[in-house]
């Protein structure tokens, strides 16, 4: 990984040389097919695999954000949603709006592109909060899949965290998103994955920037349920992003802190995005993904020191692996 003139860390970037001494033996899967790839391609969740393969005599990468899906009604690309077990999905609940069918959504997993090849799953079941009604509140949802997921280098799940764990006042993260290069582009010019550097910010400012969308009587517009963050630099995070991963890097292991909810207007970068937050719903999760354990995990540098005992909720084949 490269540092940019702020200091902060960068995602590592393809090149020449990363076509050659591709470490460990998922090196013949990384340019192979790598959707049928069976197990035991499993790592544990919140891993990474960055590599880069030619695509019409370009370099891309892949498996940068392996956890990263799709989200399709009828056909057509809407959300974003994160891998967090071989049968469920996590986005928020805007994102199904539309309708309550689960067969009228599919996701695709292991593409870096859209339109794209890669894997389209049917969906079996929609399950949103309870408490969901169609304002910012509550906005998250699971989306159960007909079939497992079938882990490959370009496929993994992303770590969650328990109560506990939540990242400090300026932590520094990463927001992955589909993307266009420029939103003046043609409505039909493709998606692509890309990632938005972003620092987590307090409630208060947050709430002192959007009271002018106070109801009377309203003393603050972000609860506990929600995390600010602003975006540093990266792609444009005003795109199509409802559902998006909010991720930070806990020891080496990268854990999805929010769900992308919404942020106020695209021309308005001053405004901080509202994500929904992973650990807020930590139980709930839990009551719909049942085969889940917790681990104790160690304090990453990241989090406050009121956090020490923090912990993390792996949600991978099943159950928790110890990294």
């Amino acid at each position: 990984m490269g540092t940019s003139g702020a200091g902060h860390q960068l995602p590592m970037a393809c090149g020449l040389g990363d076509l050659h001494g591709l470490s460990s033996p998922l090196s013949f899967a990384r340019i192979a097919n790598p959707l049928i790839v069976e197990e035991p391609w499993f790592w544990g969740c919140g891993q990474t695999n960055l590599s880069c393969k030619m695509v019409k005599g370009k370099l891309v990468e892949a498996g940068k954000w392996p956890w990263q899906v799709s989200i399709l009604f009828m056909g057509m690309y809407i959300c974003s949603g994160s891998v967090v077990h071989h049968l469920w999905v996590l986005t928020a609940a805007h994102c199904l709006e539309r309708s309550l069918d689960a067969s009228k959504y599919s996701v695709i997993v292991g593409a870096q592109h859209l339109p794209a090849k890669g894997t389209q799953l049917p969906l079996a079941h929609l399950v949103t909060h309870e408490n969901f009604k169609n304002l910012i509140s509550d906005d998250i949802a699971l989306l159960k899949l007909r079939d497992p997921i079938l882990w490959s280098p370009l496929v993994q799940p992303i770590c969650l965290p328990t109560t506990k764990l939540m990242p400090a006042i300026g932590a520094s993260c990463w927001a992955i998103v589909w993307g266009r290069p420029s939103v003046k582009v043609a409505p039909k010019s493709p998606y692509s994955l890309q990632e938005v550097s972003v620092k987590i910010i307090k409630s208060e400012i947050c709430n002192q920037q959007y009271q002018f969308l106070f109801l009377k009587g309203q003393k603050k517009f972000i609860g506990k349920d929600m995390l600010c963050a602003s975006s540093e630099w990266g792609a444009d995070s005003c795109q199509v992003n409802s559902g998006s991963s909010l991720v930070c890097q806990v020891n080496k292991t990268w854990v999805q802190m929010g769900v992308e909810s919404w942020s106020f207007s695209c021309k308005k970068h001053h405004f901080p995005n509202i994500y929904t937050s992973t650990s807020h719903f930590t139980h709930w999760i839990k009551k719909q993904i049942t085969d889940v354990q917790f681990i104790n995990r160690a304090h990453p540098a990241f989090l406050s020191p009121v956090l020490h005992t923090g912990y993390i909720l792996l949600v991978p084949l099943g159950s928790l692996w110890l990294l």
